[in-house]
This record gives structure tokens, sequence and C-alpha cells, in this order.
């Protein structure tokens, strides 16, 4: 009972939120295609609507008139930022240096995420920002900027982005130098919208510069998304998936690399390199999976696909260590601990030492009364794929409930409509 087909992807979640956000300090006006529908970057478009921007359908793509950050200022409006930690930490850096008082807020898992890693950059730039012991709600109170040389501690492309965004606003040049290579979106959104940035290896340095839509942008294929479905391929014997018009940036694609050492077949077609590399990319079962190591510097390349290249791992011959995956503890939950309750539970030998994580397979799954996502998406997709590959390897029961699997909708609807198109059980 193989997965086999193929599919195409909703829209790169992070991706879709610059577009929209980045339109509220842009000129011009821009028809995007493929935007993802999710229900975070339906957050992100809500709060520029909020802020006046006008955003309308135009068959299945919207068109973005940009805002050139001339919004009138509110006295102190509320934002609702909901589960998205990506909105919350973006608009940090838009709002910082324009005019008005804001008030980010989010749901209970938002409230839960930390922001003074954001908070602290901004306010060396001259930003009045305040945080409720260090998480949301935020207050900003918006004021001019200063351009600073910052050396990041934390690998996170939403704090780098958010330096780099208020550094669109600020007096001189703002330099952010990251530890470890992460996906770079912004940076490219910058370019191509006729910023002026710099990139040299891990330090990047942008001007102050007010950006210009391009008339039209085709969102590509979420590698997150496709991770379930292309790692599940590689789990289960007899399994050939393709996922068209991948996104392919490096800063996307370590799953990728990981599932080609562990043993699977991967072979990619490219179809478009601007501003970011796509392609078709096609996973297939080619034998029993073996470990590997991940370490520090691939992490955050695919620290959103832990989960389901933790689930891989159960099925790999060896011990596969996961290295300092510490950003997991402070996701939508504790997703660190919940890989190791949750896989544990199918029968897997998880063991979280520190900040590392090691699955030692291959696993002969059990199959539990209940299993629990803890209401994370990602988790909560990553049990949906585990309860097939358990059926394929002769388990029995497969209506074992997930409890807070209505989340998969933060980031990917079509989830279960792409599970059963290409789950052949």
């Amino acid at each position: 009972m193989p997965f086999e087909g193929q599919f195409t992807p909703p829209g790169d979640k992070s991706m879709s939120h610059r577009l929209i956000l980045m339109s509220l300090i842009s000129k011009g006006e821009m028809l995007i295609d493929g935007l993802s529908d999710c229900e975070d970057v339906k957050t992100s478009l809500a709060i520029f609507r909020s802020l006046g921007g006008k955003a309308e359908p135009e068959g299945e793509a919207l068109r973005v008139h940009g805002m050139e950050g001339k919004w009138a200022p509110p006295a102190g409006i509320e934002l609702a930022c909901d589960n998205s930690g990506t909105t919350i930490r973006l608009l940090m850096g838009i709002l910082a240096g324009r005019p008005g008082r804001y008030v980010l807020d989010g749901d209970v898992q938002l409230r839960r995420r930390p922001m003074e890693r954001v908070a602290e950059p901004l306010r060396l730039m001259g930003a009045e920002i305040e945080t409720v012991q260090g998480k949301p709600p935020v207050t900003i109170v918006g004021k001019d900027l200063t351009g600073i040389d910052y050396r990041m501690s934390t690998a996170s492309a939403q704090l780098k982005s958010a330096i780099l965004l208020a550094g669109l606003a600020a007096r001189g040049n703002t330099t952010v130098t990251e530890p470890h290579a992460t996906r770079d979106h912004t940076e490219r959104l910058i370019d191509y919208f006729g910023g002026k940035i710099d990139v040299e290896g891990l330090t990047m340095t942008v001007a102050p510069k007010t950006l210009s839509l391009s008339s039209r942008f085709s969102t590509p294929g979420d590698p997150s998304s496709s991770a379930f479905f292309l790692a599940a391929a590689a789990m289960v014997p007899g399994s050939r998936v393709t996922a068209r018009n991948l996104l392919l940036s490096r800063g996307r694609s370590g799953f990728l690399r990981v599932l080609d050492r562990m043993g699977a077949k991967v072979s990619l077609t490219m179809v478009g390199d601007k501003p970011e590399p796509t392609g078709d990319v096609t996973v297939s079962y080619d034998g029993p999976l073996k470990a590997t190591e991940i370490l520090a510097a691939e992490i955050p390349s695919l620290i959103d696909e832990v989960p389901i290249l933790a689930l891989a791992a159960t099925q790999a011959q060896g011990l596969t260590v996961f290295r300092q995956v510490d950003e997991l503890r402070v996701k939508e939950t504790d997703r660190l601990m919940a890989i190791r309750h949750q896989l544990g539970a199918l029968g897997a030998r998880v063991n979280s030492s520190g900040d590392d994580l090691a699955i030692e397979g291959p696993t002969s799954f059990i199959l539990p009364d209940s299993l629990d996502s803890g209401s994370d998406h990602r988790l909560a997709m990553t049990l949906s794929i585990a309860l097939k590959a358990a059926g394929a390897a002769g388990a029995t029961a497969t209506q074992v409930p997930i409890l807070g699997r209505e989340s998969i909708a933060i980031s990917y609807p079509s989830f279960d409509d792409h599970l059963a198109a290409l789950w052949k059980g």
C-alpha cells in the first residue's frame, strides 16, 4: 500500500507572508498567483487590510496595491496575529520605524513564543517596543531608526527579516550576520523589488529604500508542505511521489539532502530560477533507509521538516541524530518534547538529550488508543503520515484519533485531499 502519484503543493507560506507584508512598504501593484490559502497567511492579509491596504481577488489570483508605508498612523490599533509567528515578527520590523502606536497580539500558542530576540536589535536601532515578560502582546511606538551592525546569536530567518525590513526605513545601512545560513526569501525579495542589499556569505547589508512591487508574481510550491508526502515515499516500499513547481532554494531544501543520504531516490528537474529556484521533485522508495546525523549547521534549512524527518528516522537502520534542535522548544508547542512523546507512543525509540534528538530504528509500529498533536499543525500532519505508514507495515487499526488535527489548516488546508489522492491503501 504505497504512496503514488503527483501533486501541486500550496504556494509557499513563507514567501506568501512576505509578499503581503512587504507590500505595506512598497509602491506599485502586483498580481500574485498561487498565494498560500492557509490560515497563517490569511492573518497577514487581514492585517494588511486593517491598515488600509487594498487587496482584490482577480480570478484565482490576488491583486495587491502597495502602500509605501503611508497608512494613517493609528492611535493604538490592535493587530491580531492569531497563531502566526512569521506575521508578528516581520511586522515588528516593519512597524518599528513607521509612525503610530500598535499592539500585536495572538492566540494562546503565540503568547508563549519569545519576542525579545526580535525586540532587542530593534531597540538598538531606536525602536520603542514593549513585551510582556518577553512574549506577546507586543506594543510598538514607531520611531526614527538608525542602522546597526548586528551579529545574531540564534539562526532565525524571522529575526533576520525583521531587522532587514526595519533597515529599509532607517538612517544609514543596516548589517546583519547570522551564525548559520537560514532561508533567504526576504533578501531575495528586497533585491527583486529594487532594494539595495548586499549579501556576502552570512552577512547581509541593506540600505534604506522604498521597494517597487513587480507587476506579477507566481508563488512557488511550499517545500515544508511537500515534505510530508515526499518523506512518506522514502519510507514506504513501492512508493513514488512527485511534487510540482517546488521552491528549491538551498535554505529550504535541506530535507531533500537528508532523504538522499538516508537512501531514498531523489530526482530534481529545474523549471525556473527568479527570484527563487523552482522545480519538480520526485522521491521514490529505494530500499530500507539508513540512519544519518543532521548537523547543527543544517537545521535552519530543515527546521520545519524535523517532525517528518524524525518519523522517517524511525524506519531507518541505525541511530539518527538531529544536533542542536533547541529551536523546536519555542514553536507552536514544545515540538521537541512532542516528537519524543508521540513517536514513542507509536513504538519508536526516541531520546532527547540536551538540545539533541536521537532516534534508533527501524521501528515496528504499535498503535495507541489516540495520539495528541498538541494543536501543532506540523506534528498533526506527521502523525497522519505515521498512521498510513503503520498500515503499510501491517499494523491493523487505522482509526486512531489525532487530537488537535484541525490545526492542519494553519499551514496546509488541502492536506487531506492530497493525502487521499496519493495514499493507495
